[in-house]
């Protein structure tokens, strides 16, 4: 009983790394990354894989790997991207692209008064304040350390 429950927690481990495939697969068709930087991303990717998979393996089955595990594994993770990977990946990408609007959203809004201020020439006057406000402070310092 216990090694079936354990290969059917090595089935969701299989599908849990199809899913974290298609969500590295959804940020990568988004950012289009360079080579090299592709390059960097697939080995720190793997590396993560690699380290949740003994992690996970560690909790189930106490560490030990036998060829269920790897069985189990791969064929939870090709259930997954039988099954389920394209609604997963379309679901990512919309969900990133969401992201990515409400930043630019955010940006644009930011930025349009600083443009405002650039287009209007106040910018001397904002230049200005830090040097007003440390005048300021050494005046009202000079006055405090005058009544001790």
């Amino acid at each position: 009983m216990e090694d079936i429950l354990s290969f059917g927690a090595i089935l969701m481990i299989g599908a849990l790394m199809g899913i974290l495939f298609d969500l590295y697969r959804a940020f990568r068709r988004i950012s289009k990354p360079k080579r090299i930087l592709s390059f960097i991303e697939d080995i720190l990717f793997w590396i993560i894989i690699i380290m949740i998979f003994f992690a996970l393996l560690i909790m189930t089955t106490d560490g030990i790997q036998r060829g269920f595990v790897y069985i189990g594994c791969l064929g939870g993770l090709l259930i997954y991207m039988l099954l389920l990977s394209n609604i997963f990946l379309s679901f990512f990408i919309f969900v990133f692209e969401l992201i990515l609007k409400a930043i630019s959203e955010i940006i644009k809004v930011s930025i349009n008064p600083i443009k405002e201020i650039i287009k209007n020439n106040r910018l001397n006057k904002f230049i200005k304040i830090p040097g007003v406000i440390l005048k300021e402070m050494g005046r009202y310092i000079k006055i405090v350390s005058k009544k001790k």
